[in-house]
């Protein structure tokens, strides 16, 4: 932030001023930020992260000022990337004014934090929001005492209803620098003054108290100062005192002494969050109630992005046609069709399905919902050495991979983020679907729907093997912690739509390059030499795989090629698929007019179809929108390509093999170059044994 954010110090104008929000996750910043902020609220990420990054212009009474929103930290000494990254934005970059948002109905542990933020010698206000929820639970508050005990102005606030949100405004140029609140135990607070004096930085205080407590400030300090330090602290310890433990205890005692003057008034009452949890967290009908939720996002997901989905591919079909039209060679207008056409499609196909399921995700983790699916799924989790939310990337990953990959970032411990992260691309994503649905109805008609089921199963049990076998590798012990469950709350519908559409578009900014160039290289693959399919250089690449999977019964070198461009997205297999068996068919020829009517003609479909599914998702739920029948003539000729048998370790490699370019790059992102090229090596050779593994089981059951 601006240099000009180190010097003011005292309330005025704040014009061109820096101002951040900081508070404990679940206090209600977001909707805060949106009542002040409204249509000038942006979403984007934190450069070199995959964390939102919420910021606005406010117009203030006396100029215009920046806010940007700091992720959810319950404290400054950080246990997850988005805490670190609060702390290191608030000491590397010191902002005008922070403005601390405090959950009113948690005050105790939410002024642990603003004790440490009255140590940075920034000008500081305090907005006791959710001012609501804490009346709905028998709290009475006087915020006065809070503003007489800590010095700076407080202001109370019910964002989501837009109540005391004009007080807030006014009081904004109130700010001003606190001073110290916690007065630590004699030896610790000598020494924190007297390594204070050594720092220059205006957050000297708490650096020279994180230092004491054997912490890593996210800064570079003089070699003198961590000396210093560390002198301090051993004579510390040398009389019997642990910094660390000194320290924290006089912050929770100093909170709970605020708190207590603070609520003046407390009745126990039975909140609406606690009688809706009165079903949801029952210990049976908990599992079904979550399962529902799942379904309906997911089923919302589908509902709302085919219309889309479908119309992106007229969009596609449109375009292959005029270029058809053009006077082009045969190569270069498939070129243009199928490989430039095609790729752009392909990437902008992934927009609508994880836009929706972002925005239904963004609802349920909004909500309170998506906390309550992890307390609940904890006990099967900890059979794989992992806390109960890493249930939640786990089941996102039956939607899509890519969102549940950057879904670890809710655990705070790398190890297990990693392991969930490895886990994650075995769970069968809906495009995976699409392949187990037409081999499942083409070999086994009258069991379709167990054998999709156990593909699914599968690939969840593969998943907590993974996750379990890092782990024991690693030699950590069962993940436990704490669980915060936050109250029901209806999500502003504003924010959700820009976060929905921040992460889409943060992951078509991120993996829309390798997967335009992986369809260009397979489009090259299929089209050199020009002339048939079967001598061009994918058939040739196909026919190097079948020793490979001769052992599994697949030994057709174009269901061994459906493979590769597999390795994309696996929408295209099937696809592939017809290609290879059936021929590829040229497109005909459009004019201008005839494909903007068509494309006109497809856009009202969409809209159509996005209003149509508005009663559907109150329908009978299913687990995916029907898909269309697959034509005769391939369904004849898979039958004649395959065994049973090996139709069953066809479908579980495709489960299990690299899932997509999108969640190789999502890997990537998250982990590291190195952790996606072994998650390639594990993913390749899990695939080849379990399918092994299924095929003989299955011509032991089938018989052939």
């Amino acid at each position: 932030m601006s240099g000009a954010a180190q010097t003011r110090k005292t309330a005025g104008p704040l014009e061109g001023a820096q101002i951040v929000t900081v508070g404990n996750p679940n206090t209600g910043k977001t909707t805060l930020i949106n009542a002040l902020a409204g249509a000038d609220l942006k979403v984007g990420n934190w450069p070199g992260t995959t964390v939102d990054r919420l910021e606005a212009e406010l117009r203030l009474p006396d100029g215009r000022a920046h806010l940007v929103d700091l992720p959810g930290t319950y404290s400054l000494s950080p246990s997850t990337p988005e805490e670190a990254l609060a702390a290191r934005e608030l000491l590397l970059n010191p902002p005008d004014l922070v403005v601390n948002v405090v959950d009113a109905g948690n005050l105790e542990r939410n002024l642990h934090l603003t004790l440490e933020l009255t140590e940075l010698g920034l000008p500081l206000l305090v907005v006791l929001n959710l001012m609501d929820e804490a009346a709905a639970k028998g709290y009475r508050l006087e915020p006065a005492a809070l503003e007489e005990a800590l010095g700076v102005p407080v202001a109370a606030t019910s964002a989501s209803r837009g109540r005391g949100v004009e007080e807030l405004h006014r009081r904004l140029g109130e700010a001003r620098v606190p001073a110290p609140q916690v007065r630590y135990p004699g030896q610790v607070e000598e020494a924190a003054q007297q390594l204070a004096a050594t720092i220059e930085h205006p957050a000297r205080r708490w650096l020279a108290l994180a230092l004491l407590a054997g912490e890593e400030p996210p800064l570079a300090l003089p070699a003198e100062v961590r000396q210093e330090a560390a002198r301090l602290r051993r004579e510390l310890e040398k009389a019997g005192i642990d910094p660390y433990l000194e320290i924290e205890n006089a912050r929770y005692a100093r909170a709970h002494e605020l708190a207590r003057r603070v609520i003046v008034g407390a009745e126990a009452r039975l909140t609406l969050t606690d009688k809706i949890d009165r079903w949801v967290l029952h210990p049976l009908l908990g599992g079904p109630i979550f399962l529902l939720g799942m379904l309906l996002a997911f089923r919302f997901t589908f509902l709302f992005s085919s219309p889309w989905v479908e119309f992106i591919g007229t969009v596609q079909e449109v375009l292959a046609g005029w270029i058809a039209a053009l006077p082009l060679p045969p190569l270069a207008a498939s070129f243009l069709a199928d490989g430039l056409v095609g790729g752009v499609g392909t990437v902008i196909s992934f927009a609508p399905v994880l836009f929706f399921l972002y925005l239904a995700l963004a609802f349920l983790e909004t909500s309170g919902f998506l906390a309550r699916a992890a307390f609940i799924a904890d006990r099967l989790m900890l059979l794989a050495g992992l806390p109960g939310r890493a249930f939640i990337p786990l089941i996102l990953g039956f939607g899509c991979n890519v969102p549940a990959i950057y879904a670890t970032r809710i655990l705070t411990s790398p190890l297990d983020r990693l392991r969930v992260g490895l886990a994650v691309p075995f769970m069968s994503c809906s495009a995976r679907l699409v392949v187990f649905t037409l081999f499942a109805a083409v070999f086994f008609p009258e069991h379709a729907a167990w054998v999709v089921f156990g593909l699914y199963l599968l690939g969840m049990v593969i998943g907590l093997l993974t996750a379990w076998v890092i782990g024991r590798a690693a030699g950590a012990g069962p993940s436990s912690g704490l669980m915060e469950l936050p109250p029901y709350r209806l999500p502003g519908l504003r924010v959700v739509l820009k976060q929905a559409w921040a992460r889409t578009r943060s992951f078509l900014e991120g993996a829309g390059g390798p997967i335009l160039l992986a369809v260009l290289f397979v489009w090259l693959l299929l089209n050199l030499p020009p002339g048939d399919l079967a001598s061009s250089y994918y058939a040739r690449a196909a026919g190097l795989l079948e020793p490979l999977f001769r052992p599994l019964g697949v030994g057709d070198w174009r269901l061994l090629g459906a493979l590769l461009p597999g390795l994309i997205a696996k929408e295209v297999v099937v696809g592939t698929l017809a290609v290879s068996y059936l021929g590829a068919g040229s497109g005909a020829p459009l004019g201008l007019a005839q494909g903007l009517g068509q494309i006109a003609t497809g856009l009202l479909g969409a809209l159509a179809g996005t209003l149509s599914a508005v009663p559907a998702l109150l329908g009978l739920p299913q687990l995916a929108p029907p898909s269309a029948a697959a034509p005769t003539a391939l369904q004849q000729a898979l039958r004649t390509a395959l065994t049973p048998a090996a139709a069953l370790a066809y479908m579980a490699y495709t489960l299990l093999y690299t899932p997509c370019v999108a969640t190789l790059t999502a890997i990537r992102q998250e982990f590291g170059r190195r952790w996606a090229l072994i998650a390639v090596v594990y993913e390749l050779a899990v695939a080849w044994l379990v399918a092994w593994g299924v095929y003989r089981l299955a011509l032991l059951w089938l018989g052939g």
